[in-house]
This record gives C-alpha cells, sequence and structure tokens, in this order.
C-alpha cells in the first residue's frame, strides 16, 4: 500500500528532530508539551500552511507516547459540535491505554482560524469552556491568528509562531526522498520546485511526486511547468487567457501557474465551450478533451496528484482546438451549476432546517431524513393524512407548505 501513498504522507516524520525547518518554534513548542506546570493550558501554533504545525504535532505524540485525538475545527463550527468531539477527548485517557503503553489523549484542533466565519454559533465559546476543563494537553493550529473572534482564544494560549521553511532546508529534504524513490534528480530541478514552493515543504514534495514518480528522472527542463503560481488571479481572468491562448504549450503552462479551483474551473469551461467553438466539429473535439480532463480529475480525487499533469494536458488540448479561430466573446462566470446552488440556496436552507427536525424527534442522520422520510411525509401532506405527524415534529406553517410544493431535492 505504501508505493500508493503521498510522499508527504509516506516521508511524514516520526521524530521531533525529524521536522524541517522552524528550530525556534518546535523548541517553544516542546518546553510547552513537557512542561508540567503550564502557564497556560492550551498552545496555538500559527503561521502559514504546509510548514509543519501539524507534522509537529503528530511526531511529538508518537515521540512521547500519547495518542492524536485530531478535529478540523473550521468543519466543526457550533458548540454542540465542538463539545461532541473535544469534550470527551480532553476528559478521559485514551482506549489504547488498556492495551499498550500510551499516556493518554492530545485534542489537536486544526484550521482554528475558520471556526470564525458567519456560520460560527458559540463554537470559540465552546473552545474556550474545553480548554479551561481540560485534563490533557490542548493543541490548536491557524494559518492566520489575527482574527477578532480569535482574541479571546488567544489570551488562554501559549502562542508559537511558524514561518516560511528555508529554501535549502526544503532542497535538503526532496534530495533524501529522491534517494528513496531512486529518483536521478538535477540539483537546480531541486532548486526550483523548493523556490516555487515559497517555504510550503508540503507543496514542494507534492510537486517533486508529480514530475518525478512516473519517470524516475527529474530535470530542470521538467520543472519548467512550475513557473510561480499567481495565487490573486481570477476565475474570469484565467478563462479569457485560458480561451485566448495561442498554442497547447500557453494553455498548459497557464493552467500550472494559476491557482483556481480545479472543479468549479472545469465546469466553467464546460459552460463556455459552445461559445468558443462556433463549429460543431471543433467543439465536439474539445468537448472530448474535457470529458478526458474530468476523468483524470475523478482518478486523482485527494491522493493522486501525480495524475494532475494528464488533467492539464487534457484541459489545454480543448482550449488548443483552433487557437486561428479565436474570436473575443463575453464569458459565462461562475460556472451555471454554481449559479443554480446560490439561487435555489434558500430552498436548500429550509429543507436543511426540516431534516433537522425530523432527525432529532426521530433520532437518525439528516440525509436518512432526506431520503427516506421526506418522500412520505410529502406524500401524506398532500393527502392530508400528516397534520398531527408534521405537529409532532413542529414544523412552521411555511415548512409544511414548502415540503407539499416541493416538485424534487
Amino acid at each position: 500500500m505504501s508505493e500508493n501513498l503521498l510522499w508527504v504522507e509516506k516521508y511524514r516524520p516520526k521524530k521531533v528532530a525529524n521536522v524541517v525547518g522552524n528550530d525556534e518554534a518546535k523548541a517553544a513548542f516542546i518546553d510547552w508539551f513537557k512542561s508540567k506546570r503550564r502557564t497556560k493550558k492550551a498552545v496555538l501554533l500559527y503561521g502559514p500552511p504546509g510548514v509543519g504545525k501539524t507534522t509537529l504535532v503528530n511526531a511529538a505524540a508518537n515521540e512521547f507516547g500519547f495518542t492524536v485525538i485530531e478535529m478540523n475545527a473550521s468543519d466543526t463550527r457550533s458548540e454542540k459540535a465542538v463539545r461532541a468531539v473535544a469534550a470527551p477527548a480532553t476528559s478521559f485517557v485514551a482506549l489504547d491505554t488498556f492495551y499498550k503503553e500510551s499516556k493518554g489523549n492530545i485534542l489537536f484542533m486544526d484550521e482554528v482560524d475558520g471556526i470564525a466565519g458567519n456560520e460560527d454559533r458559540g463554537g470559540v465559546s465552546a473552545l474556550l469552556k474545553i480548554v479551561e476543563n481540560a485534563r490533557v494537553p490542548v493543541i490548536m493550529a491557524a494559518n492566520d491568528p489575527d482574527l477578532q473572534k480569535l482574541r479571546p482564544l488567544k489570551k488562554v494560549c501559549a502562542l508559537v509562531r511558524f514561518q516560511q521553511v528555508r529554501i535549502p532546508l526544503i532542497i535538503a529534504t526532496l534530495r533524501k526522498i529522491c534517494q528513496k524513490e531512486g529518483v536521478e534528480a538535477e540539483f537546480e530541478a531541486l532548486e526550483k520546485i523548493a523556490q516555487n514552493s515559497r517555504g510550503d515543504v508540503r507543496s514542494a514534495i507534492n510537486d517533486l511526486q508529480s514530475l518525478a514518480e512516473t519517470e524516475k528522472t527529474l530535470t530542470l527542463q521538467d520543472t519548467m511547468i512550475l513557473s510561480a503560481r499567481n495565487k490573486d488571479v481570477g476565475m474570469d481572468e484565467v478563462l479569457r487567457e485560458y480561451f485566448s491562448a495561442k498554442s497547447l504549450e500557453e494553455a498548459s503552462l497557464l493552467l500550472f501557474r494559476s491557482s483556481v479551483e480545479y472543479d468549479n474551473f472545469i465546469m466553467a469551461v464546460g459552460d463556455n465551450l459552445p461559445l468558443r467553438y462556433t463549429d460543431p466539429v471543433e467543439l465536439a473535439e474539445a468537448y472530448d478533451f474535457v470529458s478526458q480532463a474530468d476523468m483524470f480529475r475523478g482518478r486523482i480525487g485527494t491522493e493522486h496528484w501525480h495524475l494532475l499533469r494528464y488533467f492539464f494536458n487534457d484541459l489545454a488540448r480543448a482550449a488548443a482546438v483552433s487557437p486561428q479561430s479565436y474570436k473575443p466573446f463575453t464569458l459565462i462566470s461562475p460556472p451555471i451549476r454554481v449559479i443554480t446552488l446560490f439561487w435555489t440556496k434558500g430552498k436548500r436552507t429550509t429543507l436543511e432546517k426540516i431534516c433537522g427536525k425530523i432527525g432529532q424527534r426521530c433520532h437518525v442522520s439528516r440525509q436518512t431524513a432526506k431520503e427516506d422520510f421526506v418522500p412520505f411525509l410529502k406524500v401524506m401532506l398532500e393527502k392530508q393524512k400528516a397534520l398531527p405527524v408534521a405537529s409532532w415534529l413542529e414544523l412552521a406553517p411555511e415548512e409544511v407548505e414548502f415540503l407539499k410544493k416541493m416538485s424534487k431535492f
């Protein structure tokens, strides 16, 4: 199974000493971690993504014999949701204490800056209570700690700042991985990858794998597609440059350079192709390439990033079917599907509330309520047979009307 792993996971350090860079931050964290008389009951690790915050936590837990209970705070916004995961983890010893040497749990909450969004319903206050009552180490991580809602949290945490990892250290890490994977790499190629990563070790390792995993060789020429990605270029600008590309190489380079969200971009390309190609034969050929790109996107999923080059290549071929026929046109952006989701948000929110009420009363998940309960409830309401049930579910009159008129979901 190890050959199918992302290299960033395969070579994730198991000891603190092997975590790349940020020596001062590592020392400060370990001092807090090992202290038996902490002035702060929790620690907040903050800094840009890919610099080793999560890696350090897991390495320390492995080295000192703790079990990590991890939760992503940006996905767990409400007080109820936070407490459901965090409270048990901070109150009891780890279950594996009974069959192996373990000193207990560490609660690790990643992306706590994400908990301060508009959907937050007491999540930060719940974290404060967790820290106050915790009987185990509580570790949090954030990319941006300077959000207004995080100020109360920062007061109860020891703060440890992480910096971008220095280029020579990233190069050394890439060379070690190349040796273990049998990759013959030019130093200049590794230097180019490291510089392109902008201090993000995770990004550098992913780029190395995408370029070198198949051929087992890496030259500086191979890294030309890694021109520094422009984080500030939006969807509209990328689409305009994409459709006006004068060659396959130009379209391919643009895709590697941009940082637009892949799924939204491929939808936008599909929406705009009929405006780009008026010739039916050219349009069919372009759609065929987009279809192949979509297939590779599905195979990539969240881990097979070495296939990304094929995804980009097929998308680039769709743009370069007939460069000479390009004429400026008005773009459809964002994708039609995204626009549809925006306009139907109110309906989806109403349905979610209804499913929540059903789930609470019937002790099922919202998904089960939606798939197994709502269709029958709709039919019963249409035949005036479910008013007592609607009352028992505490459905508002407008929710009852919504179910009766709902055509699909």
